[in-house]
């Protein structure tokens, strides 16, 4: 159990990582925009990771409170949810490019959180892509 703990941890600290370099892209390129990715593991573990325009909840387990789903990625290998979320009342203001273009990247980031936190017994697993939901 202990060593279960820490590889859910280790995916999580992996998985921040990942969120840090692509937050960089997604404030350069859309700075008026919260971004948020909230990591729920197989154990029932919630993890929330956002920029700083990203509404905040009082409680993990509420979510974020203006969060708008733009990738969702179900069953990976060492989460039972990868989700990226953009604060929907400055997301209203987006154009259809520039929507497409953070649809683009969450999933991009998504795909790395997923590829980063897989281990190599992973890899022989049937790969699940990840889809946008945004609309």
């Amino acid at each position: 159990m202990t060593n279960s703990a820490a590889a859910e941890q280790d995916a999580i600290g992996l998985a921040r990582e990942s969120f840090l370099g692509e937050l960089k892209s997604l404030n350069r390129d859309h700075p008026n925009t919260g971004f948020g990715v909230s990591l729920r593991t197989h154990s029932g573990g919630h993890y929330l990771l956002a920029n700083s325009r990203m509404p905040l909840p009082k409680t993990k387990s509420q979510g974020f409170p203006t969060g708008r789903r733009l990738a969702l990625l179900e069953n990976s290998e060492q989460f039972s949810s990868i989700e990226v979320l953009a604060d929907s009342q400055a997301y209203e203001e987006i154009t259809p490019g520039d929507e497409a273009a953070i649809l683009g990247n969450a999933l991009n980031l998504i795909a790395r959180i997923d590829i980063l936190t897989s281990s190599s017994e992973g890899q022989n697993q049937p790969h699940i892509a990840a889809t946008g939901t945004g609309g």
